[in-house]
């Protein structure tokens, strides 16, 4: 089967850290995540991240009209959906954005590289304006 074909159907989030350029590890959405990833045939995608259990923030140190659930729902949990194309030569997988709930990646392209190991897809990038290289890795469902 391609890798193409392989990609295809509902991933579930394993794990999702950021390597930082001495080597630290973080994790963005704590270290027992939720996300569903999500490849249609059709070349659209859709995908969702979150970081369970986390507590809003004192209503006080907030700024006007912020709520905690506003700023919990900002700070962990991270959506966006469009359309994906695959290079199996590089093994890379790119993710053309077309609407997210962080406003200024509509429009976006994220090109990962990908490891396919049976059942499970590790999802790579290089690192970012931060310095921050992140590495998602994936469990297929059903």
């Amino acid at each position: 089967m391609r890798d193409a074909q392989a990609l295809v159907g509902c991933w579930e989030l394993v794990s999702y850290t950021l390597t930082t350029a001495d080597g630290s590890v973080l994790y963005p959405m704590g270290e027992s995540p939720r996300g569903l990833l999500v490849y249609g045939g059709a070349g659209e995608l859709s995908v969702h991240l979150m970081q369970p259990g986390a507590e809003p923030p004192p209503a006080d140190s907030l700024p006007a009209g912020i709520t905690p659930d506003l700023a919990l729902s900002y700070g962990c949990y991270s959506s966006y959906f469009g359309r994906y194309e695959v290079d199996e030569q590089r093994k890379e997988v790119t993710h053309f954005v077309q609407g997210a709930s962080v406003l200024s990646w509509a429009g976006a392209v994220f090109p990962r590289a990908y490891q396919l190991d049976h059942h499970q897809l590790t999802l790579t990038a290089e690192a970012n304006a931060q310095g921050y290289a992140p590495a998602l890795r994936w469990q297929r469902t059903g």
